[in-house]
Protein backbone atom coordinates (compact mmCIF):
# COMPACT_ATOMS: atom_id res chain seq x y z
CA UNK A 1 0.00 0.00 0.00
CA UNK A 2 2.85 2.38 0.81
CA UNK A 3 4.48 1.73 -2.56
CA UNK A 4 1.22 2.31 -4.43
CA UNK A 5 0.72 5.69 -2.77
CA UNK A 6 4.31 6.67 -3.44
CA UNK A 7 4.04 5.62 -7.07
CA UNK A 8 0.74 7.46 -7.49
CA UNK A 9 2.24 10.63 -5.98
CA UNK A 10 5.22 10.39 -8.33
CA UNK A 11 2.96 10.00 -11.38
CA UNK A 12 0.88 12.97 -10.25
CA UNK A 13 3.99 15.13 -9.84
CA UNK A 14 5.20 14.17 -13.32
CA UNK A 15 1.76 14.96 -14.75
CA UNK A 16 1.66 18.37 -13.06
CA UNK A 17 5.18 19.16 -14.27
CA UNK A 18 4.21 18.21 -17.82
CA UNK A 19 1.15 20.44 -17.62
CA UNK A 20 3.26 23.36 -16.45
CA UNK A 21 5.77 22.77 -19.24
CA UNK A 22 2.94 22.86 -21.79
CA UNK A 23 0.67 25.63 -20.48
CA UNK A 24 3.31 28.23 -19.62
CA UNK A 25 4.93 28.27 -23.10
CA UNK A 26 1.48 28.33 -24.69
CA UNK A 27 0.45 31.35 -22.62
CA UNK A 28 3.73 33.12 -23.31
CA UNK A 29 3.35 32.41 -27.03
CA UNK A 30 -0.17 33.82 -27.07
CA UNK A 31 1.03 36.87 -25.13
CA UNK A 32 3.89 37.34 -27.61
CA UNK A 33 1.43 37.09 -30.50
CA UNK A 34 -0.83 39.75 -29.01
CA UNK A 35 2.12 42.05 -28.27
CA UNK A 36 3.47 41.52 -31.78
CA UNK A 37 0.11 42.36 -33.33
CA UNK A 38 -0.15 45.56 -31.29
CA UNK A 39 3.46 46.76 -31.58
CA UNK A 40 4.72 45.65 -35.00
CA UNK A 41 3.46 47.78 -37.86
CA UNK A 42 5.06 45.86 -40.73
CA UNK A 43 4.33 42.11 -40.62
CA UNK A 44 7.37 41.34 -42.81
CA UNK A 45 9.81 42.79 -40.26
CA UNK A 46 11.68 40.61 -37.80
CA UNK A 47 10.52 42.60 -34.77
CA UNK A 48 7.81 40.06 -33.97
CA UNK A 49 10.40 37.30 -33.84
CA UNK A 50 12.47 39.35 -31.40
CA UNK A 51 9.44 39.56 -29.13
CA UNK A 52 9.13 35.76 -29.19
CA UNK A 53 12.81 35.30 -28.39
CA UNK A 54 12.42 37.71 -25.48
CA UNK A 55 9.42 35.73 -24.20
CA UNK A 56 11.41 32.49 -24.41
CA UNK A 57 14.21 34.09 -22.39
CA UNK A 58 11.78 35.43 -19.76
CA UNK A 59 10.55 31.88 -19.13
CA UNK A 60 13.95 31.03 -17.68
CA UNK A 61 13.07 33.24 -14.71
CA UNK A 62 9.43 32.16 -14.48
CA UNK A 63 9.94 28.43 -14.00
CA UNK A 64 11.66 28.67 -10.58
CA UNK A 65 8.58 30.53 -9.30
CA UNK A 66 6.28 27.66 -10.31
CA UNK A 67 8.70 25.09 -8.84
CA UNK A 68 9.52 23.41 -12.14
CA UNK A 69 13.00 22.20 -12.93
CA UNK A 70 14.21 22.45 -16.53
CA UNK A 71 16.97 19.96 -17.12
CA UNK A 72 18.79 19.68 -20.38
CA UNK A 73 18.37 20.91 -23.90
CA UNK A 74 15.32 18.74 -24.57
CA UNK A 75 13.14 20.80 -22.25
CA UNK A 76 14.35 24.10 -23.72
CA UNK A 77 13.81 22.93 -27.29
CA UNK A 78 10.27 21.85 -26.40
CA UNK A 79 9.51 25.12 -24.60
CA UNK A 80 10.97 27.20 -27.44
CA UNK A 81 8.98 25.29 -30.05
CA UNK A 82 5.72 25.58 -28.13
CA UNK A 83 6.20 29.31 -27.58
CA UNK A 84 7.12 29.92 -31.23
CA UNK A 85 4.22 27.78 -32.48
CA UNK A 86 1.62 29.53 -30.31
CA UNK A 87 3.06 32.93 -31.28
CA UNK A 88 2.84 32.09 -34.99
CA UNK A 89 -0.79 30.97 -34.74
CA UNK A 90 -1.87 33.93 -32.60
CA UNK A 91 0.00 36.50 -34.68
CA UNK A 92 -1.37 35.07 -37.93
CA UNK A 93 -4.95 35.07 -36.64
CA UNK A 94 -4.65 38.65 -35.36
CA UNK A 95 -3.23 39.87 -38.68
CA UNK A 96 -6.30 38.72 -40.58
Amino acid sequence: MWNEKKERDKKREEYEEGLKKTLIPSLFGILAGVISALVVNNPTSEDGLLIVILMIMVQKFVYPFVHTNLTGAKDWIYISFMTLFCWAITYTLLLN
